[in-house]
This record gives structure tokens, sequence and C-alpha cells, in this order.
């Protein structure tokens, strides 16, 4: 589990990341998860590149301070796996329930990884924990405040710093995922990690990380993503099995300008930077250009041809190329215009 490589493969939303994840199945010594388990712990509000940020990046006492807690806090709401009678758990439960995933262990080993960067502990009036305080609790401590029980509120203050981070964080990772993967794993894929937005602060952090970000004609992604509830005729068989109506709402395709500048605004925050540890990778050429797209890929990412053993078994090919061009049968076209009109340069 020493040298675990971890690849992160990014999107910005139905652009066909889980095409790349497929074929990465195929290959011996890679780990990927189930297309519906996404790892946002990363990546989230109060997660680890926030952590990094607020201990390595930008330190204070209280953005450390502050970091060391909302992570804990944010880790045991995503961690914990109530049971159906456990009412406390379940409203504090985010429903990611990881602890699931991970063998009941990611609750622990998070805290126990934040606990790392910990410093000193002491008593003390602090009062921006007041901001996370639920308001009638913060009204009351206003009025316990004024009413001399001042020395009875004193918090607990943590004085962290981000000594070793990168390393430190690194083997959180490997030691987490060491209860998902085989024994002989060589790599693990992190579906949506770090984001194709700004990644290197991901890739910095995890050595010998790598990132493939997958695009898609626009169009496409329209198409794709469009409401089944409203979709009417034979443009219901254009959308995939997964779509149900409501988990593609994300896309705005309910309102074709809100989408075409969601697009607009996604692409342009991509990394656009040389980093040679991040390949772009479209869709549209994984599938129609197969050969030359798998050798890319293979050779990004130092993976030895002989290793892709089971080729075109999780990801065919024949199959994914039905859904390129599908716009082309869509019976809005007067929308499809619109789009190409708008956002020419992502055809």
């Amino acid at each position: 589990m020493t040298d675990l490589q971890f690849l992160d493969v990014s999107g910005v939303g139905n652009s066909g990341k889980t095409a790349v994840c497929d074929l990465l199945r195929e290959v011996d010594g890679i780990h990927v998860p189930p297309y519906w388990f996404e790892f946002d712990f990363i990546r989230i509000p109060n997660g680890l590149l926030d952590l990094r940020h607020r201990l390595l990046e930008d330190w204070s006492p209280t953005r450390a301070h502050y970091g060391i807690n909302t992570f804990c806090q944010t880790a045991e709401q995503m961690g914990i796996d109530p049971a159906w009678w456990n009412l406390p758990g379940l409203l504090k439960s985010t429903s990611q329930r990881y602890d699931r995933y991970f063998d009941g262990q990611f609750v622990r080993l998070s805290k126990s990884f934040a606990a790392e960067f910990i410093q000193l502990r002491y008593y003390g009036e602090w009062p921006y924990d007041d901001l996370e305080l639920w308001p009638g609790w913060r009204f009351l401590r206003k009025v316990l405040l004024r009413g001399g029980a001042r020395a009875y509120l004193r918090r607990e203050v943590i004085v962290a710093d981000g000594a070793d981070f990168d390393a430190r964080a690194a083997a959180y990772l490997k030691s987490l995922f060491s209860f998902r993967v085989a024994a002989d794993c060589q790599a693990v894929v992190l579906n949506n990690g770090f984001e194709p937005f700004n990644p290197v602060p991901g890739l910095d952090m995890i050595r010998g990380a790598r990132q493939i970000v997958v695009t898609r004609d626009p169009r496409d992604v329209y198409v794709s993503g469009l409401n089944r509830h409203k979709v009417k005729g034979s443009d219901k068989a254009l959308l995939p099995f997964d779509n149900d109506g409501l988990n593609k709402s994300f896309l705005a395709t309910d309102d074709l300008a809100q989408f075409v500048k969601r697009q607009r605004i996604f692409h342009d925050r991509l990394y656009s930077g040389g980093d040679s540890r991040i390949l772009r990778v479209r869709f549209e050429d994984l599938c129609c250009s197969y050969d030359d797209t798998v050798a890319q890929i293979l050779a990004f990412l130092d993976i030895d041809p002989a290793r892709h053993t089971t080729p075109r078994t999780s990801f065919v090919p024949e199959k994914s190329r039905s859904g390129v061009g599908l716009w082309r049968s869509y019976t809005g076209q007067a929308e499809i215009d619109y789009i190409a009109r708008e956002l020419p340069h992502l055809m």
C-alpha cells in the first residue's frame, strides 16, 4: 500500500467521465469505485483541501482553529452510518455514510488525522465559534454573558499548524482506502476528487497523483441532461438510463440560456496551465478514436498496455458511440442552433 497512486477523473457535469472510469476498470491493479460513488470529502467546503489551505497556505490562529473543528464536524456528518431508529444520528448525517463504505473507519481515521496537527489546547474566551451556533443558543449565550456567567463560557481553543501536511494527508488517504482495495492494488480512482478548476493543490498534496479531465460537446450534454418529465415523444429515447428527471437538474437544462451560461462559466474556469500531471480528454475521442485515445491515457498514467487485460468489457466504444451526436436526433433543433452560436469554441 506504500506506493498507492491516486488518479482523479473529473468533468463539468454529464461530460462522460464515467467512460474513462469504466476504461480504467479494465486495467489490472486499479481500484475504481462504483459509478455512483464520489469521494467528495477532498473537495467540499471544510473538507481536506480546505483544511490544507487553512493550515498550510493561509495560516492564522482563527483559520487553523476553525479548520480543525469544521473538518472534524464535516467528517462526522458525512461519515456516520446511523440506524433507522437513531434520530439524533439521522438529523446529523448528510447521508454519504462513508463509514459504511470504509469498513466503519472513516470518522475515526479522519479525526485522528486532524489531531496530528494540534499543538495545544486550552480554555479561553473565543467568540468566533459563535458563528457556528444555532441562533437560539447564540441568543442564550448572550444572556448568560450579561448575567455574569462569563467565566463559565470559555471555549476550548485549538492551536494547530500544517507541518508535513501533504505527507500526512497522503498517508491518511492510503490508510482509508486500504479498507476498500486489494493488497496488490497499485492505484485508486477518485471520481471527481479534486475537480478540474484548480486541481494543482490536490495534485501537490498527494505525491504521484494524476488527473484526467473529460469534456464533451455541450449539445450532447444538453440533450442527455434534459428533464425526463418534460421531454416528449422520440426525444425520450435520447436520455440515458440514469436520467430520472431530477438528478441532472444541476445542469440547468430547464432553462436554455442558463444552461449555456453555466457551460461558459465552467469551461472558462477549467484549469488551463501546462501542468504535466493533467490530461484533457474529449468523450468523443474516446468513443470514436478509441485505440489512439486509450494509448494516450495509458501513456499519461505510465501504465504498461499489457495491464489492460480486459479491453472492451466495461467500456465498449461501439456502444458508447450512441452517445455521440445525440443532438442530431433531437427535435428541438432551434435550441441546438442556439448552443452552437453561443458556444462555438466548445463544439
